[in-house]
């Protein structure tokens, strides 16, 4: 049930402008993106870990993201971390599909744990 992959997601206001930084100073390539319903954004690759870039009006970082493979994945290590930790959204299908939730960690870091798995948890 550990996590198999690292997401580090930015909310962006000039998406080319990222895309060229990390594609030509860091090496990264593009391994998906998309452009409906008013967003624009592109997934690079870093190794295991990936970095999302999406349009926004004002830049910040969003949470680091850890991606487990099924929705009772999530449950399961919702159940186990809930206690102690500060729980800003508990388990629910964000608006892009995954599914997860998101705490408070460290130092003040925003920690979220997801699948991209299709379904409902049981």
């Amino acid at each position: 049930m550990a996590p198999h992959a690292l997401w580090l997601p930015f909310e962006v206001a000039d998406v080319d402008a990222a895309i060229r930084y990390y594609t030509k100073r860091l090496d990264l390539s593009i391994v998906d993106g998309w452009d409906r319903d008013g967003e624009r954004g592109v997934v690079l690759a870093a190794g295991s870990a990936y970095v999302e870039l999406v349009s926004a009006p004002v830049a910040r970082a969003g949470p680091a993201a850890f991606q487990v493979g099924r929705a009772e994945d999530v449950d399961r290590m919702f159940a186990g971390w809930r206690a102690g930790a500060e729980v800003r959204m508990g388990p629910h299908r964000y608006p892009r599909g995954h599914y997860g939730f998101e705490v408070g960690g460290p130092a003040g870091a925003e920690v979220m744990v997801f699948s991209e798995a299709e379904g409902e948890p049981r």
